[in-house]
C-alpha cells in the first residue's frame, strides 16, 4: 500500500478559505470523478497554525508558530505502484488533462507542488509491545542490542 502527500500552495490572489472552497468544489470533485476508483482514501488536510523553529524542551526556546508555505496537505492511499500509475495515466490522458491543467493554472501555485510517495507500515492504534523496546521482562524500554540492529522482515 502507498500513501501519496501532496503539498500544495494557493495562489497569492486567493485566500486560504477561497482556496479550501475551490479545492473542495472543482479539484477533489475531479480527481473523485476520474480517480476515484483507484483510491482506498482521499483526505484533503487544510494547513492552519504551524508550529516548530527551535527545540520545545530547551527552557528559552524559540519554538511556536511560524511562516509555513503551503495550504493543503492532501493524501492519497492507493493499493500499489500500478493504482498509482493509472491515476497518473488519466490526469496525463489528452481526455481529461486539460481539465487539471486548467483547473490548477486558477488557484495553484504549481512552482510549489511537493509530492512525497510513501510505503505504508500501519499496526493499527492498539499498541503491541512485541518486536519494540519494550518487549522487555519489566515492559520498560531497553535499547540494548540496538547496535545490531537489522530490519524486520514484516517491512
Amino acid at each position: 500500500m502507498l500513501k501519496v502527500f501532496h503539498l500544495i500552495k494557493r495562489k497569492p490572489h486567493y485566500t486560504h478559505e477561497q482556496f479550501r472552497e475551490h479545492f473542495e468544489r472543482s479539484h477533489a470533485a475531479m480527481a473523485l470523478k476520474f480517480c476515484g476508483h483507484l483510491f482506498k482514501e482521499y483526505r484533503r488536510n487544510y494547513v492552519g497554525t504551524v508550529y516548530g523553529g527551535d527545540d520545545s524542551r530547551k527552557p528559552g526556546n524559540r519554538y511556536g508558530p511560524m511562516e509555513w508555505d503551503w495550504d493543503l496537505i492532501s493524501e492519497w492511499i492507493v493499493e500499489s505502484e500500478e493504482d498509482l500509475n493509472k491515476i497518473f495515466a488519466i490526469m496525463e490522458s489528452p481526455e481529461y488533462k486539460h481539465y487539471f491543467e486548467e483547473d490548477e493554472d486558477r488557484f495553484i501555485d504549481r512552482t510549489m507542488n511537493v509530492m512525497i510517495p510513501c510505503t505504508v507500515s500501519d499496526y493499527g492504534a492498539v499498541f503491541k509491545q512485541a518486536d519494540t523496546v519494550f518487549d522487555t521482562i519489566s515492559g520498560d524500554p531497553s535499547w540494548q542490542g540496538y547496535e545490531n540492529w537489522t530490519p524486520l522482515k514484516r517491512w
